[in-house]
């Protein structure tokens, strides 16, 4: 799950790292950073909620 997660936003920020240094000469870093850092966690949680509950799973099978 978390490779998963960290290959899109470790992307972006590479990209967008090197198209700013290309383009404009000065990186914002802190921008960037975040950026990814709020795509990893979105993308965490995505991943997380598709996994089914286990309690759910045991619950249909007793019955």
């Amino acid at each position: 799950m978390f490779k998963e997660s960290i290959r899109l936003p470790f992307i972006y920020f590479l990209s967008s790292t090197v198209y700013q240094m290309i383009d404009n000469r000065q990186v914002q870093w802190t921008d960037n950073i975040m950026i990814s850092f709020f795509m990893f966690l979105l993308l965490m949680l995505y991943n997380w909620s598709k996994i089914p509950y286990k309690w759910k799973k045991d619950k249909v099978e007793k019955d």
